[in-house]
């Protein structure tokens, strides 16, 4: 019988055209009368911990044990499915494999509501993504089953056709008052669920792909420097409200999201920098410190043990940090514009009102971008990979393509 051989994963940094060296995933390879299974064992490690000689995690690291025994599981379950499969003279391929690895029990039949297949989908997500992102698929799954109840629509992969989606854009348009973001990522994880189902076997309706997404450039809202400034020096007299404020000005000088500051332990400050893994990407990243984040982090030192910033959900914070902008009088008119269909919905609203703690990172890019930095650094030091939405920054940053303007042509 044909050996079972693990490799890591050989994916080149787009930035850099480098070997991804952190966090890679480790492939289970198998072939087999002809064919080959690459399938992805639910595990990565650093490059620097794998024994590639031995097709295992070295020794003395402490994931070793724990990951080596499940390597040796896997293997025994490739070789027993293999006999089985020649027991049985069933037909096998990579599916085959993947079917019996993944759990599959059971066939969908026409008729078959898809919550039958819904859990298993939600399921095999938690292989590769985080918590947060396993809750909105969680919580599509749960609009679905609105959409179904209110609309008496019984959700079968046969049924899923150019009526489905008519009548669920109005539902979420016409019902709910939801904007083309909302909508679109509802509709884009649902048919990240079908084309799983169609993976699987579960159905061959792939008319969902001729399905557009709906999305719009939402306009940027940010603070202008001079009043990040303003709100970093703003003496508050209520405790909560100036601790938000540290963790939305830190993300406003590093770029750091929520989740990545409310993780930040005494040790990850190493030297002048911050060293630590990214939450949402499982990327390792080095963000250099300035003389604001550096007082910020020093200010709240030893506050907040075994962690550097206050520990609380980004709900709350969200709302404590409007009472707090409030206060500090960062009350400039910012229009928002929504479209919900074809329709435009504009709204004006203080600045205060507008923001949300997500806001810190755009503060962050769009300051770096109008006091002359780098497009590619910005990337860098946020982590964001993706110049298609990273670059939307340069469109709302004004005063510095006035400055380049001024550079090159003269004032």
């Amino acid at each position: 019988m044909a050996e079972v051989k693990f490799y890591l994963e050989k994916r080149k940094d787009k930035l850099t055209g480098e070997l991804v060296k952190h966090n890679v995933p480790i492939l289970l390879f198998y072939s087999f009368n002809g064919k080959r299974l690459q399938y992805y064992t639910g595990y990565r490690i650093d490059a620097i911990k794998w024994d590639e000689k031995g097709m295992k995690v070295k020794k003395n690291y402490s994931e070793a044990s724990e990951i080596n025994k499940e390597l040796i599981k896997l293997t025994a379950k490739i070789d027993d499915i293999h006999s089985k499969a020649k027991a049985l003279g069933d037909n096998i391929n990579p599916d085959y494999f993947k079917d019996r690895l993944n759990g599959k029990k059971k066939e969908a039949k026409n008729g078959d509501l898809i919550w039958e297949y819904y859990q298993e989908y939600i399921d095999s997500l938690k292989i590769t993504l985080t918590a947060k992102s396993i809750i909105n698929s969680k919580l599509t799954q749960k609009t679905l089953e609105d959409f179904s109840k209110q609309r008496r629509f019984s959700l079968r992969y046969e049924n899923i056709d150019p009526y489905f989606w008519q009548e669920f854009f109005d539902w979420c348009y016409n019902t709910n008052e939801w904007n083309n973001n909302y909508t679109g990522t509802h509709i884009n994880k649902f048919k990240a669920f079908l084309n799983w189902s169609v993976q699987r076997g579960y159905t061959t309706n792939i008319d969902f792909r001729k399905v557009r997404s709906v999305k719009e450039n939402t306009e940027i809202i940010y603070l202008q420097y001079e009043e990040v400034l303003h709100f970093y020096k703003f003496k508050f007299k209520d405790k909560i409200l100036s601790m938000v404020r540290d963790m939305y000005c830190l993300g406003c000088f590093t770029g750091l999201r929520h989740s990545d500051i409310i993780k930040l332990m005494p040790e990850n400050i190493q030297e002048n920098q911050i060293v630590y893994r990214v939450v949402k990407t499982k990327q390792s990243n080095i963000i250099p410190l300035n003389k604001y984040s550096r007082e910020i982090l020093k200010r709240n030192a030893n506050k907040h043990a075994p962690y550097s910033m206050l520990q609380m959900k980004v709900e709350p914070i969200s709302q404590i940090l409007k009472d707090a902008m409030k206060e500090a009088g960062l009350n400039r008119t910012v229009q928002i514009v929504h479209f919900r269909g074809a329709e435009r919905i504009d709204e004006n609203k203080p600045l205060w009102d507008a923001a949300t703690f997500h806001t810190s990172k755009k503060t962050f890019v769009t300051n770096f971008l109008e006091r002359g930095g780098s497009l590619t650094t910005a990337m860098a030091i946020t982590g964001n990979k993706s110049y298609s939405v990273i670059k939307r920054y340069f469109k709302i940053a004004d005063k510095f393509k006035a400055q380049e303007m001024a550079r090159i042509f003269g004032k």
